[in-house]
């Protein structure tokens, strides 16, 4: 079992990437490593590569240049090229623009619900919950591609200059996305699909700038962010019980009041009628974990624990595991994080939950 590491960074957005980078080099490499292996089973060169992106870059550039000057002190301190770090930050915008191998389905075709889906499909799950005492709590399982198994670690970023600092379980080679600030501010997020995806600012780096937010009209006005290449479910929770579930596409947002669980497909009426009907999966997913909410409401951050070890909604658990018949190109819980707002206290799994068991994180310097 592979060890859990910790990152934390400080300095400039350079410097920042330099520490994370070195300190993850390792698990950075094996990462890019696969994705050249992904990317050359679908003939894309590098020179394809930076054409497909160059979009992409330009509206990364103009919006958030001190994300990218991170991702360059990355590549820097892992010894890999910048813009497959990139490539990977923007892979919900350019795998659809890959063709498939051997005429198989794409990965987020898969997980988006593009084309008629195969029988297993496979995306992440968050969810808040208000405690009786007024906490707030928070869980997330991520799923990915198996292929980067292992290549995750908790990142602690602390950018300076009045912003919060952020902690954050994430696949090595991603910006911090999911997790909780230092004003107590927690945030999942799940890929969302719809007919307005785009050119512009990658879903990664608008979920990055969305962890810093102080507070509910904060994290609306993030998550919304004008210039957004796609929507995502952004799952928030606040101190004190406040939640609330940001819904966006690349031109549309809505807000849904009160905490509960997303998963990958829009609850809002007006977002779902611009999106591809709502797959099986996801929304198996949505229905088992309503079920265990109701059933026994959460309490404590181990009631959400055994929540995120469920295998109940199978073969599209909340906790998955690989098909082995799909290889690398596999869909599996990456880690699972679960967060009490209120105490600022984060538990990771670095891998299936139910295989992995959650670490505290020590977050005793996360405060602003």
């Amino acid at each position: 079992m592979a060890e859990l590491r910790v990152v934390r960074a400080e300095g400039s957005a350079e410097m920042r990437g330099r520490q994370v980078g070195r300190a993850l080099s390792d698990r950075i490499q094996a990462s890019i490593d696969f994705y050249h292996r992904y990317l050359e089973r679908r003939g894309v060169s590098s020179a394809k590569l930076h054409d497909l992106l160059a979009p992409y870059l330009m509206a990364s550039e103009v919006r958030f240049p001190e994300h990218m000057e991170l991702l360059k002190g990355m590549s820097m301190g892992a010894l890999v090229p910048v813009l497959e770090l990139f490539a990977v930050n923007a892979f919900e915008e350019l795998e659809p623009l890959l063709r498939a191998p051997e005429g198989g389905l794409l990965f987020l075709q898969k997980k988006e619900g593009h084309v008629p889906p195969p029988p297993i499909l496979e995306r992440c799950s968050s969810l808040t919950v208000r405690t009786g005492e007024g906490r707030l709590l928070f869980a997330h399982n991520e799923h990915w591609l198996a292929g980067d198994t292992g290549n995750v670690a908790v990142v602690i970023d602390f950018p300076g200059g009045g912003r919060p600092p952020v902690a954050s379980p994430t696949v090595v080679c991603c910006l911090p996305a999911v997790g909780m600030n230092a004003h107590g501010t927690v945030q999942g997020i799940g890929s969302l699909t719809a007919a307005d995806d785009g050119l512009g600012v990658p879903r990664v780096l608008v979920s990055r700038h969305a962890l810093e937010a102080r507070g509910r009209e904060d994290a609306i006005s993030r998550a919304a962010l004008e210039g957004r290449a796609g929507g995502y479910g952004h799952v928030f929770g606040f101190t004190g019980g406040d939640a609330i579930t940001v819904e966006t596409t690349a031109k549309e947002h809505r807000a849904l009041e009160g905490p509960g669980p997303h998963t990958n497909h829009y609850l809002d009426p007006d977002l779902a009628a611009l999106a591809p009907e709502a797959a099986e999966g996801s929304q198996a997913r949505y229905a088992r974990l309503t079920e265990l909410l109701e059933r026994h409401p959460p309490s404590e951050p181990e009631d959400l624990m055994e929540i995120m070890r469920d295998h109940g909604s199978s073969p599209q658990a909340i906790c998955l595991h690989p098909d082995t018949a799909d290889g690398e190109e596999a869909s599996t819980v990456m880690f699972s994080v679960v967060c009490d707002a209120d105490e600022r206290r984060m538990w990771v799994a670095g891998g299936i939950p139910c295989e992995h068991p959650y670490e505290e994180i020590d977050l005793s310097d996360l405060r602003v």
